[in-house]
C-alpha cells in the first residue's frame, strides 16, 4: 500500500496503546511521538483507541495532541474534549460475573473511571504477576490507578469492564460461559496467552466507539485508519477504512490486516504513517 492509494481527504487515525504506542517497558518510542505530531500538523486527527480506562491513559500520551479518546474498549468516547458516550455494567451482571470468576478461582479486577476495584485475594495475586513480569512500580501505579479494595467489588456502579488472569479455562470457554451479556477476548499484554482476558459488555467494542467518534466529528468511515496489535483490536481494524497490524502483533491479527508495519520498537508507527503519506 502506498501514499498513492490514499485519497486527499484528511484522515482520522485510531491508535491502540499497549503494544502499539506503548512498548512492554511502558515507553512511547520517540519515532511514534514524531509520527503523531507530524501527522497532526498535516491536518489529520489522532484518536487514542484503547482497552484502558481513563485513569490509565496518562498525560505523556495525551500531550502528543490527540483529538479524542475511545476508552475501555469502546465503553466511553471523548471527542474534542467532550464526553459523548459512557456505558457501565448493570448491577445484575456485575454480580453474576463476580460469582463466576471468584467461584472458579480467577484473579480479576473491575476497571472503573479512576482505578481498579477488586478484593484482597485478587489484588495480591495480580500484583505478584506484574512484578514477576518485571514491571516497574511506576508502571504498576499507572495501570492500577486507585486500587479500591473491597470484598464486594461488584457493588461499584461505575464498573466498566473486567480484566482476569490465571484462568482455569482458555478464553474461548470463558467467552461461551459469559455470553450473551458479556464479550471476552484475550488480553493484549504480552506473554499472557489464552488464560488471561478482557471482559466487556457485548456489542460495545473499539469499533462501536470509533463509529460514535466519527459520527460526532462528521468524518466518513472510509477516511479512518486503525492501528493495533492484539485480539481486541480486530474489530476496530476491520471497521476502519484501513486496518494496520504492528510487526509485533499476533499472527491472527496480521492475517486480517490490510497492511503490516514493523514492530513497535522498530519505528512501526512512523513507518506506517510514512507509507500512507500522512507525514508528507
Amino acid at each position: 500500500m502506498s501514499a498513492e492509494m490514499i485519497n486527499n481527504h484528511k484522515k482520522v487515525v485510531f491508535l491502540d496503546v499497549d503494544g502499539t504506542m506503548v512498548n512492554d517497558r511502558g515507553e512511547i518510542p520517540e519515532s511514534a511521538k514524531e509520527a503523531v505530531r507530524r501527522a497532526k500538523a498535516n491536518g489529520h486527527k489522532m484518536v487514542v483507541c484503547t482497552g484502558r480506562s481513563r485513569f490509565q491513559i496518562y498525560d505523556e500520551l495525551l500531550e502528543l495532541g490527540f483529538s479524542g479518546i475511545v476508552g475501555a474498549a469502546g465503553v466511553f468516547v471523548i471527542a474534542d474534549g467532550k464526553e459523548i458516550y459512557h456505558a457501565y455494567i448493570d448491577e445484575e451482571h456485575r454480580k453474576s460475573v463476580y460469582d463466576y470468576l471468584e467461584g472458579n478461582g480467577f484473579l480479576f479486577c473491575y476497571q472503573a473511571d479512576d482505578g481498579v476495584v477488586l478484593n484482597r485475594r485478587s489484588s495480591e495475586g495480580i500484583l505478584e504477576i506484574y512484578r514477576k513480569m518485571g514491571m516497574s512500580e511506576e508502571r504498576l501505579v499507572r495501570l492500577t490507578g486507585n486500587m479500591h479494595l473491597t470484598e464486594e467489588p461488584w457493588k461499584n456502579p461505575k464498573n466498566e469492564k473486567l480484566l482476569y488472569y490465571n484462568a482455569p479455562f482458555p478464553v474461548a470457554k470463558v467467552h461461551a460461559d459469559l455470553e450473551p451479556y458479556f464479550d471476552t477476548v484475550a488480553i493484549s499484554l504480552e506473554g499472557m496467552g489464552e488464560y488471561a482476558g478482557e471482559i466487556g459488555i457485548n456489542g460495545i467494542n473499539k469499533a462501536t466507539g470509533m463509529e460514535r467518534y466519527l459520527k460526532a466529528a462528521g468524518i466518513a468511515r472510509e477516511d479512518s485508519i486503525a492501528v493495533g496489535d492484539g485480539p481486541n483490536d480486530l474489530q476496530m481494524m476491520e471497521y476502519a477504512g484501513i486496518g494496520i497490524a504492528m510487526g509485533n502483533a499476533r499472527e491472527e491479527v496480521k492475517e486480517r490486516a490490510d497492511m503490516v508495519t514493523s514492530s513497535i520498537n522498530n519505528d512501526g508507527i512512523y513507518r506506517a504513517f510514512e507509507t500512507l503519506g500522512l507525514l508528507a
